[in-house]
């Protein structure tokens, strides 16, 4: 009894020492070697849209520790349908899938999201709304069915967008194109292209911007019932003079001015990278040098207390690599970016990633690069992950601090050392 009694006050001690010195648990990677949480999925676009059936999907980017033993796509009349509604059953695990929506009305709208399940429940990617064609037998027409094609091509003045008019409501589409403004939510009251009138994909130039600006576009379609609207994308145009307010150069390498607090100084390309869209090169934490698989078995770091190295030319791959004042950000030199930056998702001579504007005006571009497991890249074009110089307060010997951004989120967490991440260097 008297063992047991000083095995609990020897717990209860450590537990208190462990909550006093830590911060929260690190935030899982989509495909976290030790997770256990919920998966995670996105809702494809819907697209071969009839009186009675359509066609979406999903894709399951993780399955949160555990396996996914279902997945499909879930359908209502009413909104953010469930499981419990109208379903379809597309095999299991992650990746992505096709699903065959059937048994619709007429001239009905629709919601539908994705689904995945694994022990720990299931979850819900995007709601996306469509509407099914007359039948033709004196059903009312409604309005069509479009998608908003991602933008590219974007330069200070210019950009290429488009869509894919997927059902005409049961009237004849008379005009379709991309309306796009300053504001949210465009219409075709706004600035807009003219792209034809039938079925089917198109391709729209949109030109007349002012360069380093936030625009939102959206395709239409209209027919005899009025217009309709695909979902909203949004693009910054490049920086007057070249895509990059250029501030300076140290070492042979330009740096951009994003008005700071600290006054930090940016690089304008990933380490390994010659322009701004550049992925670079990958590097696990701590290592200067690249290598052709990143797996815990060869992490130098992994397992080994360090603290922030940040200019340490031993471990910091921006010191090591363009060496003078040029180093690793540190975890609170990233969450400074974060909290006083505009975060645009867009895509820049043809590269997806996130334009970062400063108080000032100025910015720069952080490509999608995802990052390297094992020999293989992993969400290009998805996901960003930049190393920072900075181990978590807890869990030291095993993750690191770092950016990571997607479409809709961007912040400061945790992962582990071993993977391949880029690096944006910044000098004082």
């Amino acid at each position: 009894m008297t063992k047991t009694l000083k095995r609990l006050a020897m717990l209860s001690v450590a537990m208190l020492l462990v909550f006093a010195g830590c911060e929260k648990e690190p935030e899982k990677d989509l495909d976290d070697d030790t997770g256990s949480g919920l998966p995670e999925v996105l809702t494809n676009e819907v697209s071969t849209i009839t009186a009675n059936s359509a066609v979406c999907g999903g894709y399951v980017t993780s399955d949160g520790g555990n396996a996914v033993t279902a997945r499909g796509v879930c359908w209502s009349i009413q909104h953010n349908p469930v499981v419990n509604n109208s379903i379809t059953t597309n095999g299991e695990g992650t990746g992505s899938f096709t699903a065959n929506i059937t048994g619709l009305s007429p001239n009905q709208t629709y919601y539908v999201r994705a689904y995945a399940t694994n022990s720990n429940g299931t979850v819900y990617g995007e709601e996306r709304s469509f509407r099914t064609q007359s039948n033709g037998g004196g059903t009312t027409a409604g309005l069509p069915t479009v998608e908003t094609s991602t933008p590219t091509n974007v330069t200070t003045t210019s950009a290429v967008c488009g869509g894919n008019v997927t059902s005409d409501g049961g009237s004849t589409v008379t005009a379709r194109g991309v309306c796009w403004s300053t504001s949210s939510n465009p219409t075709v009251y706004d600035n807009k292209t003219i792209d034809g009138s039938t079925l089917g994909q198109f391709t729209s130039n949109i030109s007349g911007l002012q360069s380093n600006t936030t625009y939102y576009v959206r395709a239409y379609a209209t027919n005899s019932q009025g217009t309709a609207y695909g979902t909203q994308k949004t693009f910054a145009t490049e920086t007057s003079g070249g895509g990059g307010a250029i501030t300076g150069t140290i070492n042979g390498h330009d740096y951009v001015d994003l008005g700071l607090p600290s006054g930090l100084k940016w690089a304008t390309c990933n380490v390994g990278a010659s322009t701004p869209e550049g992925y670079g090169n990958y590097y696990a934490w701590g290592e200067t040098t690249t290598k052709a698989s990143y797996d815990r078995s060869n992490s130098v770091t992994d397992g080994q207390q360090i603290n922030d190295f940040s200019g340490n030319a031993t471990y910091d791959a921006a010191r090591a690599n363009w060496s003078s004042t040029w180093r690793m950000p540190t975890k609170a030199e990233m969450e400074e970016l974060v909290d006083n930056c505009t975060w645009t998702w867009t895509t820049q001579n043809g590269v997806i990633g996130r334009k970062v504007t400063g108080s000032n005006g100025n910015s720069i571009f952080l490509p999608a690069a995802g990052y390297c497991k094992g020999t293989s890249r992993n969400y290009v074009g998805d996901f960003g992950y930049y190393w920072s110089s900075t181990p978590p307060v807890s869990n030291t010997d095993y993750y690191a601090c770092n950016l990571y951004f997607l479409s809709g989120d961007h912040k400061v967490h945790w992962s582990y050392r071993s993977r391949g991440y880029t690096v944006r260097p910044v000098s004082d």
